[in-house]
């Protein structure tokens, strides 16, 4: 009996290995196609957990990620990272001179940087907007602050 339990362990483990080292990981691209299919397009999460087949509380998960401005874990290789500015201490610490090529590769960089920021950044907002609409739906009460109301 202890030979099985041994054959179950290794398949088991072979099994976890195939599952993980399968191609269900989503690249960064992808997930926000499916976040912005649901929040932007309206499509419901039950049709693209069962389209894509992703479980639903992997969508909601990766809407709340996107919500909370991080990039989502498993992102495709060549992907940029969100990082927020550097510090002053590590600005100052830079070789005070560069040449032209050099600088202008550097701004090409942060201009890159900055921009996955704004786009990240933007759908932070959409998201929150979105969770608001939702919310004032289902309770019935106004969130946001309307204009010009008494304080």
């Amino acid at each position: 009996m202890e030979r099985n339990d041994d054959l179950s362990l290794l398949e088991l483990k072979l099994l976890a290995q195939k599952h993980k080292t399968s191609d269900r990981y989503r690249s960064l691209e992808e997930k926000r196609m499916i976040v912005r299919a649901h929040l932007v397009d309206h499509v419901p999460i039950s049709q693209l957990a069962k389209q894509f087949g992703i479980h639903f509380v992997t969508i909601y998960r990766w809407i709340n990620t996107f919500a909370d401005g991080k990039v989502p874990a498993g992102r495709a290789k060549g992907t940029p990272d969100v990082k927020p500015n550097p510090p002053i201490e590590s600005m100052k610490s830079q070789k005070p001179t560069e040449t032209q090529t050099e600088e202008l590769v550097r701004l090409r960089e942060e201009n890159k940087r900055l921009a996955e920021a704004l786009k990240m950044s933007e759908w932070m907002n959409h998201a929150k907007d979105v969770m608001i609409d939702e919310a004032e739906k289902m309770f019935n009460i106004p969130i946001r602050k309307k204009a010009g109301a008494k304080q």
